[in-house]
């Protein structure tokens, strides 16, 4: 078998142009419904059609169902004024997809013909991408997205494609698809040999960012999955049509298995749970299609993917407001699985936790949902072991239970990721089905964006030195990687009381020379009840230092109070109580988050609306050397006012706290604070 670095010296895919590629041998392919299959049988579909009705499925299918043929015209409206392929052909796709899923259940004319013209209208674009290399196209998500929802839409219809459309279609999936998701692939994995990766001056959504170490970049992070999809299961869709066929889908397979070797051995994934999932549902699409057809590489065996159902479930938060699954949503994430993705694993490995990932962890919304859900498998809720979960980033959750009301306890110490934060030794805390502590949603991509504010340390549940974050890039490369670092020193599991120290000085340090040591202890005891210490040393000149704690805000029903050293902040089915200590005479005040000034186009940029307010407690300690602040909190349910006991001391080695009836000494006379009970 040929590695990532040969496949590249078999010759690159031809230039797009108006003709077929002579590569394209222009044999007609065996009719779908007669010929293996990329996505399923003929016997696959009244198990398909079960799943269009079952209590998982059947709500999103009849929300796609009530839509008539018609609606496609909206979001092809859009995109002929617009020419935009990143955000208004996506909408088209969308709507393609929920057509075809309809249409495979629920067969009318009058969707085959919505489906049929669509795929004429696409196969006569230029190109279905939106990113050059030098003078080429390249393919990543939209190339993508056309190729294998165009092949799951040949498969569903089956023998009323007529053989000359068939033709044309095949010819413009291997040219303007899997071509361009080639050279994709082929940059990544041989990144120096690159001409030069730009966005396409055609296209109206272009960024100013330098892009030189995008092919590294981008193939070592979630997006590799979408261009070895494509690549993948179009070349074995065009095996005995396509010479290139055979080289294409060897060089998914060792993608694939890159995509796979991102993941820590530990089954967690550096840029959160809805980009692993991004990741899986394109790769394991190629990977099913791969045993379908070829059969040679056991997929199930690349990963651990036990491991990874672990890291679903620990990465779980409750519901939504919605009833969705919430999740912990460090860096951009904001959405737990798809039930396609526990769906595989199940079948493929047996593992019984992944049913009840599916079950209860996972929101319905993509085509491999109906194809690989199979209700009533043998189901088992996550092991206890995963109530205080620490894996190997350093990130840690720690919960009372899996039920929306349980409490949910995450922080983000360990290394910079793509998508992520500047979060180092924050957190955030949900209880009661509140937010009572949140992390950020909707953070823009662009620095010149209202929305990056909400990127920042000022932003989180961190600490402010001198009135700054630790460090952060300007979004030169995107939202890349930062070099910030935090690492455990510290951590006590003692099953429903938990404890954990965070060194986040390098982080600081690269912003302010003067810092000398910046950690954060954290004590958990479930469910209720959580102190923090953040010790803060300098070298030569005193600084400020600030913690802020921001509850959540989306809905405009958070109410903060302040009282001298006490807070109160209130959603409306839980209360959070605070009380501080300071050994540099730290204020408690209530403040908002002030927005940097946009200057992006919001027509071209949809990130960059009206993103609401972020109140926030501040607690403000005046200029030292040497910060000790300490802060104690106490949720209460709705209709439970009843006010906590709270009291904190200094004493000699450090600080006492007690919390109702939690009581701890946190003794600071060493750099890296120690907890006792």
């Amino acid at each position: 078998m040929m590695n990532r670095r040969e496949f590249a010296r078999l010759g690159g895919a031809t230039l797009l142009g108006g003709g077929l590629s002579a590569s394209y041998a222009g044999r007609i392919a065996l009719p779908p419904a007669r010929g293996k299959r990329i996505f399923f049988e003929d016997a696959d579909i009244p198990q398909i059609r079960a799943n269009a009705r079952s209590v998982l499925l059947g709500s999103k299918f009849r929300e796609w169902a009530s839509r008539s043929p018609a609606s496609f015209e909206p979001a092809w409206k859009r995109f002929r004024e617009s020419g935009n392929i990143t955000y208004d052909l996506r909408k088209v796709w969308i709507a393609f997809e929920e057509t075809s899923v309809v249409h495979l259940v629920e067969p009318t004319e009058a969707r085959r013909k919505v489906l049929i013209d669509s795929m004429e209208e696409v196969m006569a674009l230029p190109k279905w991408d939106y990113m050059l290399d030098g003078d080429h196209v390249l393919g990543l998500m939209r190339s993508s997205m056309a190729t294998s929802r165009m092949l799951f839409a040949r498969e569903v219809l089956g023998d009323t494609i007529d053989p000359d459309f068939d033709r044309r279609l095949m010819a413009a999936i291997a040219d303007k698809g899997v071509a361009p998701c080639y050279r994709t692939i082929n940059g990544m994995e041989n990144p120096d040999e690159v001409e030069g990766w730009r966005m396409d001056p055609d296209h109206p959504f272009v960024q100013d960012i330098d892009m030189a170490r995008w092919p590294f970049i981008l193939g070592s992070i979630n997006l590799r999955g979408a261009p070895t999809m494509a690549l993948g299961i179009g070349g074995l869709a065009l095996l005995g049509m396509d010479d290139r066929a055979e080289k294409w889908v060897a060089a998914a397979e060792e993608s694939a298995k890159t995509s796979f070797d991102l993941f820590f051995g530990d089954g967690s994934y550096f840029e959160g749970l809805s980009y692993s999932e991004y990741l899986l549902r394109t790769v394991l699409a190629f990977c099913e299609a791969h045993y379908r057809i070829k059969g040679t590489i056991d997929w199930a065996q690349e990963l651990d993917f036990t491991a990874h159902v672990d890291y679903i479930a620990a990465m779980q938060a409750g519901k939504k407001a919605d009833g969705m699954p919430d999740i912990v949503n460090f860096s951009d994430a904001s959405k737990s699985i798809y039930p396609c993705v526990s769906s595989w694993i199940e079948k493929r490995t047996g593992n019984p936790v992944a049913q009840y990932a599916t079950n209860h962890f996972a929101e319905p919304g993509y085509f491999l949902d109906y194809l690989w859900y199979r209700p009533n498998r043998p189901s088992r809720s996550p092991s206890r072991e995963l109530k205080n979960y620490r894996n190997e980033q350093d990130w840690i959750i720690c919960r009372s239970g899996w039920r929306a009301e349980d409490a949910v306890l995450a922080f983000r110490s360990g290394r910079p990721a793509n998508h992520e934060h500047a979060d180092r030794n924050s957190f955030f805390y949900k209880i009661y089905g509140e937010r009572l502590l949140n992390d950020p949603f909707g953070a823009s991509y662009d620095a010149t964006s209202v929305g990056w504010t909400l990127r920042l340390t000022l932003a989180h549940n961190a600490v402010l030195i001198g009135g700054k974050g630790h460090q952060y890039h300007n979004g030169e490369e995107g939202v890349n990687e930062s070099q910030a670092s935090a690492k455990l020193v510290r951590w006590s599991d003692r099953g429903d009381t938990v404890t954990w120290c965070s060194d986040a000085t390098q982080a600081y340090k690269l912003v302010d020379g003067n810092v000398s040591s910046v950690t954060r202890t954290i004590v958990f005891a479930k469910p209720n009840v959580v102190a923090v210490l953040d010790r803060v040393i300098l070298e030569k000149a005193s600084r400020t230092v600030e913690a802020r704690f921001f509850p959540d805000n989306r809905d405009e029903m958070a109410r903060i109070e302040t009282d001298g050293d006490e807070f109160r902040i209130e959603r409306p089915d839980a209360l959070l109580y605070g009380a501080i200590g300071s050994s540099s005479s730290a204020v408690v005040k209530e403040a908002e988050l002030e927005l940097k000034p946009g200057v992006v186009d919001s027509s071209k940029d949809p990130g960059t609306g009206n993103f609401g307010r972020f109140p926030f407690v501040g607690v403000q300690a005046n200029e030292a050397k040497d910060h000790s602040l300490i802060t104690v909190m106490v949720a209460r349910p709705k209709g439970n006012t009843e006010k906590p006991v709270i009291e904190i001391e200094e004493i000699e080695s450090g600080w006492t706290f007690r919390a109702d009836d939690v009581k701890g000494l946190l003794d600071t006379s060493d750099r890296i604070p120690e907890v006792f009970f």
